[in-house]
C-alpha cells in the first residue's frame, strides 16, 4: 500500500490525463486543466486538517479569506508555522486545546504542526497560497456534505428548520452534544457524514449546539426554500 501527496502547483496535468485515459478509460481528448474540478476526499488528510477546516467553514466564505486573515492584508503570500500558530490564537480557535476529561497524547503545538506539515509537503518551512489551496478542495467536499444534509431535512420535514430541530432535540433540552447529535440524525434516518455538519454548527467550540447555531443551515438551503418572513432568519457570517 502506498500514499501520494502533491501540492496543487506541482500537479502534472498532462501525465494525469494520460493515466485517466490508459487506466480509467476516460475520453480526455481536448481536456484542459481548467476543465477539471479538483477534489479531495475527507478520508485522505489527517484528522486535525479536517478540524481546522471545520473551524474555518463556520467563519469564512472560502479558504482564501482564512489565508489573508493569517498572512495579513498585503502579506508576503507565505504562512510560516509561527504565523499559523499565532493566527489561530488570534482567532480564538479552541479546536486543538485539550478538553476536560480527554486523554492528551499531543500538545496543541504538535497538532498544529501536523497540519502545517500536511500543507507544506515540500518541507520548505512555509505554506504558499497554492499549497493552501488543497484546503479549498476539502472545503468543496464539506460544503457538499452539508448541503446534502439540508436537502435531506427539507425532504423529511419541509422547509421549517424548527420542525427538524424538534425531531433532533427529542428531549427538549434546547441543546445537543456531539454524541446526542450523531444518535439523533440516525434516528431520523440520515446516514451521511453528520459529524461534519455538527462541527459547522458548533461555532463556539463548546461541544454542543443550540437551535440558534442550528439555524445557520438556512444559508445552505436552495434558493426559494429559505424560511418565510417571521420564521428563522438566515444567519449571516461576520
Amino acid at each position: 500500500r502506498a500514499t501520494y501527496r502533491c501540492a496543487p502547483e506541482d500537479r502534472n496535468f498532462t501525465f494525469r490525463r494520460e493515466l485517466a485515459s490508459a487506466y480509467g478509460f476516460f475520453d480526455v481528448d481536448g481536456l484542459e486543466d481548467g476543465d477539471v474540478e479538483w477534489w479531495t476526499g475527507l478520508t485522505e488528510p489527517p484528522e486535525d486538517v479536517l478540524n481546522l477546516l471545520e473551524f474555518f467553514i463556520s467563519r469564512f466564505d472560502n479558504v482564501k479569506q482564512a489565508f489573508v486573515k493569517i498572512d495579513g492584508v498585503g502579506g508576503n503570500g507565505q504562512i510560516t508555522f509561527r504565523e499559523l500558530l499565532d493566527g489561530l490564537e488570534e482567532m480564538e480557535c479552541k479546536k486543538f486545546d485539550p478538553r476536560k476529561g480527554q486523554k492528551v497524547t499531543q500538545t496543541k503545538e504538535q497538532r498544529i504542526d501536523t497540519i502545517f506539515r500536511y500543507l507544506d509537503p515540500g518541507g520548505e518551512g512555509s505554506v504558499s497560497r497554492d499549497e493552501w489551496g488543497i484546503l479549498q478542495q476539502l472545503w468543496k467536499e464539506f460544503d457538499l456534505s452539508i448541503r446534502e444534509f439540508v436537502h435531506f431535512l427539507t425532504l423529511t420535514f419541509g422547509d421549517s428548520l424548527s420542525e427538524a430541530w424538534d425531531a433532533l432535540d427529542d428531549d427538549g433540552s434546547g441543546e445537543l452534544s456531539e454524541d446526542e447529535w450523531l444518535t439523533a440524525v440516525v434516528n431520523i434516518g440520515y446516514f451521511g457524514p453528520a459529524k461534519v455538519v455538527f462541527a459547522l454548527l458548533d461555532m463556539s467550540d463548546d461541544g454542543s449546539i443550540s437551535f440558534d447555531e442550528f439555524a445557520v443551515l438556512e444559508n445552505y438551503k436552495p434558493k426559494g426554500h429559505q424560511e418565510p418572513a417571521g420564521g428563522v432568519p438566515p444567519v449571516i457570517r461576520e
